[in-house]
């Protein structure tokens, strides 16, 4: 007898190794009796990340991004609810999923919820540290006179172009993630920890310091080095040089 088969998310059909591994991780796909979509879509995305986290290959990320994009964007545009337009949402969400992938490995699968609560807080803290850096405006700074204003709207070309920008940004996009996951990697502990502090978990450099037990001047030299490492190890391996691009062959 033949059994049914699990009712797959649309989202997830052009990646059915990852539905594949899922089956094989217990993860559900269908939902149990009385639960709502929402229960199982947060079943699914921690589900996503836990195999991405465990296996750090790109089509599981990209997996989990084509899953959660539409629910972490909201997120994002309620928190940027009342902005006036200062912040941008998308480069906000961008930002989130770069520190998703940069800080897998200190996703926690404990409940269906997790990367519901994990990812918007990361999405907060961007949020937060985005408005504490942003510059204040002077009334005089404000052009005189009326101005017509622009019309935001695209026609279809500039839709298709778009679009097609787009893709070879996501195509580009992970593939730097891959770059810069290689060169988090040879970055020491400390690092890695001071990196996390500041970029995950929203800590000031005071505090961060206190969990390293160094002084905030210090910490504020930490984090700079680091970077610069990061920075250094991928162009390394990115093949980048101080004069330009290194000539293949």
């Amino acid at each position: 007898m033949k059994l049914p088969q699990p009712q797959v998310p649309s989202l997830l059909d052009p990646y059915p190794d990852v539905i594949r591994r899922l089956i094989d991780a217990g993860a559900r796909l269908a939902p149990n009796n009385g639960e709502d979509k929402n229960s199982l879509d947060n079943h699914i995305a921690s589900q996503l990340m836990a195999l991405f986290r465990d296996a750090r290959d790109t089509e599981a990320f990209e997996a989990l991004h084509a899953f959660t994009q539409t629910s972490v964007y909201e997120w994002v545009l309620g928190l940027l609810r009342g902005s006036n337009g200062s912040l941008d949402a998308k480069e906000i969400m961008q930002d989130t999923y770069i520190n998703v992938y940069r800080y897998a490995g200190s996703f926690r699968s404990d409940h269906d919820g997790s990367f519901r609560v994990w990812v918007r807080t990361i999405a907060g803290n961007l949020v937060r540290r985005s408005y504490s850096r942003r510059p204040t405006r002077r009334f005089e700074d404000m052009p005189e006179g009326f101005q017509e204003p622009a019309d935001p709207k695209m026609g279809p070309d500039g839709l298709a172009q778009v679009d097609e920008e787009q893709g070879h940004l996501r195509k580009a996009w992970v593939l730097m993630m891959i770059h810069y996951q290689d060169a988090y990697k040879l970055l020491s502990s400390r690092d890695q920890y001071a990196m996390h502090l500041v970029e995950v978990e929203g800590m000031s450099y005071r505090e961060a310091g206190v969990k390293l037990g160094v002084r905030q001047s210090n910490m504020k030299m930490i984090l700079f080095r680091a970077r610069k490492r990061l920075v250094n190890h991928m162009r390394h391996s990115m093949g980048v040089l101080a004069g330009g691009c290194r000539r293949a062959g």
